[in-house]
């Protein structure tokens, strides 16, 4: 089997203060590990500061001269930049999602970050030597059908199905009363917690005890408790590409209700006791009561097992073959 050395440059990696943040990213690269990929990471902490930006074009300077690598993997439209500030080496970059779509207002405007946001990914998808977008709606937006459609996987072994009771148990969370899991931060206003809020509020009129379960910077070993705990996982975002948290709650049969948003309706399908609605309270609400009132589980694990994190990695080093033949 051959072996290939990447160099993986990213803005999203799980950090001790947050876990959660990246933690798909760091799973895709280590689901490539027994298919002969070895890797460095890069990791950019833009949160911390922009000026980690300029220093990552430094960073990457110096490894690649320091160090032989087949190519670097670049993940989030900002990362491809400070991969390509050096010649020597191939990049493929993978798009997330805002990096493509932009960022939206709680009122679906596009914000000007986002437009500039957008921009920079429509540019720097024209100087990589492969890209990866998570849905077909990212490659049509980046006019780009050359791109490669991967979503993330979905760790199967690790997010799985397992008694409500128990996980309750280990949450402390009280087995008489209905969650709705949101596993965002309530004030990235992309996510609209408040709309889930006003559905909830709704919704409780008709089945007392029900309360939003808010699950954040948690590394995924919780994360699949605090799925199986729960009763629903709501969707209502603005722009997402490929929502993790939709696949990960169907890998655990968690009911999905979810805007038309991404590549939503095409994970859900017609998975029975998950549903497509408008981005309306009223429409989550109903859905909300429909979904508690009938209190089962779903067969979602079946119908997203093509997203199993090996096979996914198969497609991934598909891309890496791809380029390197060139």
């Amino acid at each position: 089997m051959a072996s290939y050395s990447v160099l993986v440059v990213t803005n999203l990696w799980p950090t001790e203060a947050d876990p959660g943040y990246g933690s798909f990213v760091k799973a895709q690269m280590e689901s490539l590990v027994p298919l002969g990929v070895n890797f460095d990471v890069l990791f950019v902490n833009g949160r911390e500061s922009k000026w980690n930006y300029l220093r990552g074009i430094l960073q990457v300077r110096k490894r690649v001269r320091e160090k032989h690598y087949d190519l670097i993997h670049a993940h989030f439209g900002l990362s491809g930049w400070v991969a390509r500030w050096q010649k020597s080496v191939p990049i493929v970059v993978s798009f997330m999602g805002d990096d493509v779509l932009g960022r939206p207002s709680r009122s679906g405007r596009i914000t000007l970050a986002g437009h500039i946001l957008r921009v920079s990914g429509y540019l720097m998808a024209r100087r990589a030597d492969a890209v990866i977008v998570k849905s077909r709606q990212m490659a049509r937006v980046l006019g780009m059908p050359s791109a490669h459609v991967i979503p993330n996987g979905v760790d199967r072994e690790l997010f799985r199905p397992m008694e409500q009771a128990a996980a309750r148990r280990t949450l402390g969370l009280d087995p008489a009363k209905k969650f709705v899991l949101f596993p965002y931060n309530p004030a990235e206003a992309r996510k609209r917690f408040d709309l889930i809020q006003a559905a909830v509020s709704q919704a409780r009129e008709k089945v007392p005890g029900l309360e939003i379960l808010t699950a954040r910077r948690l590394p995924q070993e919780q994360i699949v408790l605090y799925m199986n705990a729960a009763d629903v996982l709501v969707m209502a975002s603005m722009i997402e590409g490929s929502p993790n948290a939709v696949k990960e709650a169907m890998a655990t049969n968690l009911p999905v209700i979810s805007v038309d948003v991404g590549d939503a309706a095409d994970l859900i399908g017609s998975t029975e006791g998950c549903h497509l609605v408008p981005r309306e309270a009223n429409a989550i609400a109903d859905k909300i009561v429909e979904v508690c009132r009938l209190g089962k589980r779903t067969n979602g694990r079946e119908r997203i097992g093509n997203l199993a994190m090996g096979r996914i990695a198969e497609q991934l080093l598909e891309v890496y073959k791809q380029v390197l033949r060139r």
